[in-house]
Order: structure tokens, then sequence, then C-alpha cells
């Protein structure tokens, strides 16, 4: 069951990044004092549904998309929307069955690229021999976006596994007393109030700091690897396993960083 939350009648500038219901509860604050003080009521149905274990899929452009982890008819998810949300919610409100593609201004989003900075660091783990420019070289165009919500969708009942769920907890434990790290994130955000974001040392500071918690999150790699042999999946193209694995990392290193900000 998928539920949607309409912040605009059209397709606006609100900007929203991020990919944890967390970064969306902050912008949604953020945007209150321009769009709207109505905002701040969607920041608090957002942290409702956080709570409740909803995951936030994306944002459209004028739209919230979330993802119930729990089996529910639309019966019981109007329901549940009326008791946590409140009725007027069912105003900005509507549920569906199934999962659809998300769609920005009617084309589906764009999709990452080789070169973006998570998968440029990983190419060591997988297998760089396999990669060009192009993360999903080879596959047809239509495919694409098919393609990349299955592997986030196994992405997500990765990280319910437990074994995996055990690893990422143990990172987060050893995240929590990271001298190294910190001193690393210290030395970044240091140069990049003295000199920017375009200055060639923030910039080397920045790649010293991706890097080193890649190589912490490199970890998760065999027991994700494994995960895909349990689930039948072990004839993944290495561009699938790519997408597969990018997705987890990237929820995993969500999950460990804000954990330890809280």
């Amino acid at each position: 069951m998928e539920l949607a939350i309409r912040l605009f009648d059209q397709p606006g500038e609100f900007a929203l990044r991020g990919r944890s219901a967390k970064t969306v509860i902050a912008a949604l604050l953020r945007g209150a004092a321009v769009h709207g003080p109505w905002l701040r009521q969607v920041a608090r149905w957002v942290e409702e549904l956080a709570s409740d274990g909803w995951r936030y899929r994306g944002y459209t452009g004028d739209t919230l998309v979330f993802r119930s982890t729990k089996a529910l008819d639309e019966t019981e998810a109007t329901a549940y929307v009326r008791r946590r949300l409140g009725q007027d919610a069912l105003a900005r409100v509507s549920l569906r069955e199934g999962t659809v593609p998300l769609m920005r201004n009617g084309r589906p989003p764009k999709l990452p690229k080789a070169d973006d900075e998570l998968t440029r660091e990983l190419r060591r783990l997988i297998g760089p021999e396999q990669h060009q420019a192009e993360l999903y070289l080879g596959h047809p165009t239509e495919e694409l976006s098919e393609l990349l919500l299955d592997m986030s969708f196994l992405s997500q009942e990765a990280l319910e596994d437990s074994e995996i769920s055990a690893i990422i907890e143990s990172l987060r434990q050893e995240h929590e007393h990271d001298a190294q790290y910190r001193d690393l994130h210290s030395r970044y955000l240091t140069l990049m109030e003295r000199a920017g974001p375009g200055d060639p040392a923030a910039e080397e500071a920045y790649w010293d700091l991706f890097s080193y918690m890649s190589r912490q999150l490199s970890k998760l790699v065999p027991a994700l690897r494994q995960f895909l042999e349990r689930r039948g999946f072990s004839d993944l193209c290495e561009h699938e396993a790519t997408a597969f694995l990018t997705s987890a990392l990237s929820q995993a290193l969500s999950f460990i960083e804000e954990h330890n900000e809280e």
C-alpha cells in the first residue's frame, strides 16, 4: 500500500532532497516560511508515518510518496489515516495499492550515473572493469525506471534481514565512537567554511571523508551478496548489482548517521 501526500496543486519550486524521512521533515519545516505554515502540519504527518514504519519513497514535484511495510488494504489504510493523521488529512492524502513508478512533471526520475559519488567509490568493490560511462549501459531505455525501482525495493528488503541489520547496528555503534571520522569530518567542514566548496583542499578533504565512510560501509557488501543468493538473485548483471548495492549502502549510511544524531 502506498500513501501520497499532495503538497501543491501544481509542481513548484519547493526544493526537497534527501533519502530519509528526517531530511523531508527538516525541509518541510524550512519551507513553511515561504510556502505556508500548513507545511508544518505535513511535517508532523511525516513524523507520524515514519514512527509507524512507513518508508519514504520520494518526491514527485508536488507529492510526497510513502510505502507501508505492513500488509494493509484500502479500508485499513483509510482508517489508519483518520486515526493517526486526522480526518482533515484525507483532503490531501491519497491511497493506492501496489507500487506506481514515481514521475516528475510527467517524466520518470533521472537515473543515477556511474559517475555519481557513491557508485564511483564503489567501483573498486563491485567490478570496475564492467562499468563504462552509464550505470545501466546495455539495458533498454524502457526498462530503466522499472529496474531501478526493483533494486530499490530489494535493497529495502535486504536492510530488514536480521543478519544485515546486525551488521548495520554494529557499524552504527562503531561510528558513534569513531574518532577518525570526526577528525575527517571536522577538517572538511573547516576547509569548506574557510575556502568554499570549489577549493581543491576542501574537495580533497571531502573525498578523504567519503572514501573512509565507503570503506566502512564495504563491510556490508559480502552480507548483501549473500542475501541476493538466498533470495535467488545470484545471476544479476553487474549493472543491476551496482544499483542494488548503491541503494542498500545509501540507506544504511542514512540509518547510521541519523541514529547517531539523535
